[in-house]
């Protein structure tokens, strides 16, 4: 059995507010570091083992509590804000990655990564001056591509990827399946892994389509040579499923809920029994 993470209940002003912040608020907000690093794990469905985890972003907003992305990601993008929201989340991110490597636990650790960041070369050669200031393997980082890129990546989103791979970084393609552009991607971009959209999980108990695309998906996976992450695990009965399909690796409320990067070794502790169970 998994312990399930609770993370704080949204406030009741945040239910309330409908109007999302503006870019000066946000920007106030980086500036004092309210932006923070969450995780998810992601398990093996088979034997329960901790395989890695996927940071997420979180809001600690003064008056609204924490806010997701859908409350600031859209306004970010089109500000170009993501870059300071990615350098937030990769010093707190490694520094995690770090402090559980010293306590004798190594897990890889993936961030959420636009192609639109990709075209800008100033930017990716100061992304690769961070990660090599890193001191783990960065095969242990995962840059996992958004679909709210173009439908071609620019000849200069493939060089600056293709510099990001020199260094040991690994690339998934995220969200699987709901991209215009998923199969190309796949034939033009070195990616290490697939994550299958929850969308797919969500239906795949119900419906013969979204199963024949689950199982399709594991064998492309597998003649690519790609490790394949199927995201939304909710339930044992998906698990079980998903498990007979041939998938291995799962991320999903099942196992857990996101939570602050920093509760995260604790969670490891304490659940490491469950596994054992």
């Amino acid at each position: 059995m998994f312990t399930v993470f609770s993370p704080p209940k949204p406030t009741h002003d945040e239910a309330r507010r409908t109007v999302a912040p503006d870019a000066d608020e946000i920007c106030r907000g980086l500036l004092k570091g309210e932006f923070r690093a969450f995780v998810q794990p992601k398990f093996d469905i088979v034997s329960n083992t901790i395989l890695s985890v996927e940071v997420l972003a979180r809001w600690q907003h003064p008056e609204c509590g924490v806010l997701t992305p859908a409350a600031f990601i859209s306004t970010m993008a089109r500000e170009d804000l993501l870059d300071d929201l990615l350098s937030a989340l990769l010093d707190q991110g490694l520094a995690a990655q770090v402090e559980l490597r010293n306590q004798g636990q190594v897990l890889g650790f993936a961030f959420n990564l636009s192609l639109n960041q990709l075209a800008n070369e100033t930017w990716v050669s100061a992304l690769i001056a961070r990660l090599q200031r890193h001191p783990m393997s960065l095969s242990l980082v995962t840059f996992e591509i958004t679909e709210d890129g173009p439908a071609i990546a620019s000849a200069r989103c493939v060089q600056n990827i293709l510099r990001l791979r020199q260094i040991g970084v690994r690339l998934s393609l995220d969200d699987y399946g709901t991209g215009h552009s998923s199969l190309y991607r796949l034939c033009q971009l070195p990616f290490d892994e697939i994550k299958l959209a929850g969308e797919f999980t969500r239906e795949v108990l119900r419906s013969s389509q979204h199963q024949s695309v689950a199982r399709a998906t594991v064998l492309l996976a597998r003649e690519l040579g790609m490790r394949l992450v199927v995201e939304g695990i909710e339930t044992q009965e998906q698990r079980l499923c998903l498990a007979q399909m041939g998938v291995r690796i799962g991320q999903g409320y099942l196992c857990a809920r996101p939570m602050p990067v920093e509760c995260l070794s604790g969670w490891l502790s304490s659940s490491s029994r469950d596994f054992a169970a």
